[in-house]
């Protein structure tokens, strides 16, 4: 097993210490969410946070044109594009794209043959919440510096 030597402890910034302790904190905050919670299910893996950053920049309209389905489609993300940024199966991102229509955080509409998102009033506050909570966290975390 290796472990981190006590002279690799003693070197290490306390800044990185000080952010490492934070993110734990602020991570097992998400965790402790309850299940229904909607910060916890966009938290609860790498694919649903992308899913979710795609709706949100799409509904601010400024999806990064390297991810728009043509260069004028900068508030809606296609199909196409999320299952080539995501890890998980088709149906896994299909299935994560239809909890969030359910709970009315993501918006899913056809145009032709296209299945298109974005996000909703409702995504956006959810996103508001939690990104106050992380500046917080930060907040609090450099006051003892």
């Amino acid at each position: 097993m290796n472990l981190v030597s006590d002279a690799r402890i003693a070197s290490t910034k306390k800044e990185f210490k000080d952010t490492a302790i934070m993110r734990l904190e602020f991570w097992n905050w998400i965790n402790s969410l309850p299940g229904h919670s909607s910060i916890a299910f966009w938290n609860r893996s790498v694919d649903h946070r992308i899913i979710c950053l795609l709706a949100i920049n799409a509904s601010l309209k400024q999806l990064p044109k390297a991810l728009r389905h043509n260069s004028l489609d900068k508030d809606k993300v296609n199909y196409e594009n999320i299952r080539r940024l995501c890890r998980c199966t088709d149906k896994t991102m299909r299935t994560i794209i239809q909890e969030g229509v359910d709970r009315g955080e993501l918006y899913k509409f056809k145009e032709g043959r296209e299945t298109f998102i974005a996000g909703t009033e409702k995504l956006l506050d959810i996103f508001n919440t939690f990104e106050k909570s992380w500046i917080i966290a930060i907040k609090n975390n450099t006051k003892y510096r």
